[in-house]
């Protein structure tokens, strides 16, 4: 796929600049069009595009679908809906421009809320339809299970390669801090160095126990951008990181911002989510044996001192 054409959805997104950027380093051609361009939600956009592409003698050989519709816990539980409605539609219809325009492949970005919710081992990619989503999280997880039934059906009817990634909790900087919107990570931040710089109370959902697991943005984009090279797969593949419980992550941010910890109150009235979810990446050691991930601490350093440094602007994107 060297010096081929990508065509990226979500380019403007969180995780979507730093595939943009992984991409140009490795001399990839990467078309990655804003909503106003290409608003993958409506399917008449999509062909319009398209056939502009055509136009202009463009040929997309691989499509990386990282757009999608997401929040915390508290925005799935505020809009279920949307959440399902929004992120199967751009699924369809990004794979009906691949049945009109057949591309070599189709790489989707998945996440590990498409697994069973019951599970509480390192979740394995061949344990995905053992069971449904987790009830806080089902709308859009069963929406990225719905990406691995396109690709099986596009790849028996279309021969159209593909794989899917899933991925664990990102974090990073340019990170989501809207608090309807951010995850539990960014939400977090936020939280801390508010109430270090304007005295207030840092409540935080549930009693600190659940594992959670986190990757740095950038190394979740170099796997992405390096599976355009995989050999087709079916089944999806995962990129974990590094896990810890809450406790000790809000312990941990207390002390880069310089917060008492002590001072944390926690509303056990709010649920805790998925007690562990944590990838099992054995299948991605065996493809890319050097993966290298950035040391949790070092990038959640990273990600503190850029949040304090532009806050103002940071607080404004959802």
């Amino acid at each position: 796929m060297d010096n081929k054409v990508i065509l990226l959805t979500g380019g403007s997104g969180f995780l979507g600049r730093q595939i943009i950027d992984e991409a140009k380093q490795k001399k990839y051609k990467i078309i990655a069009p804003r909503s106003k361009e290409l608003n993958i939600e409506k399917k008449d956009g999509i062909s319009i595009y398209f056939n502009e592409l055509l136009k202009k003698n463009i040929k997309i050989d691989c499509i990386i679908h990282s757009a999608a519709f997401y929040g915390g816990i508290g925005f799935n539980q505020k809009y279920p809906i949307d959440l399902v409605d929004k992120n199967c539609r751009m699924a369809l219809n990004i794979f009906e421009a691949c049945k009109l325009f057949k591309p070599k492949k189709i790489i989707s970005v998945g996440s590990a809320c498409s697994y069973p919710g019951h599970l509480s081992n390192n979740l394995r990619e061949m344990e995905l339809f053992n069971g449904r989503c987790h009830e806080s999280v089902e709308p859009y997880g069963f929406s990225k299970r719905l990406h691995l039934v396109l690709q099986a059906a596009y790849y028996k009817e279309l021969k159209i390669l593909s794989n899917q990634i899933i991925l664990t909790n990102l974090y990073g900087m340019h990170d989501v801090f809207h608090e309807e919107r951010s995850h539990a990570l960014p939400t977090l931040i936020k939280k801390i160095v508010e109430a270090k710089l304007f005295d207030k109370k840092v409540v935080a959902w549930g009693d600190g126990t659940p594992i959670r697991e986190f990757l740095y943005v950038k190394d979740a984009a170099k796997a992405i951008v390096e599976s355009i090279n995989f050999e087709h797969d079916l089944e999806p593949i995962n990129i974990g990181g590094q896990e810890i419980s809450i406790k000790d992550l809000i312990n941990l941010i207390c002390k880069m911002v310089g917060y008492d910890s002590n001072l944390v109150q926690w509303d056990k009235t709010k649920p805790n989510g998925t007690m562990r979810k944590v990838l099992d990446s054995t299948k991605l050691d065996k493809i890319i044996p050097n993966f290298k991930r950035i040391d949790f601490s070092v990038g959640l350093k990273h990600t503190v001192d850029w949040y304090m440094k532009n806050k103002e602007e940071a607080d404004k994107r959802n």
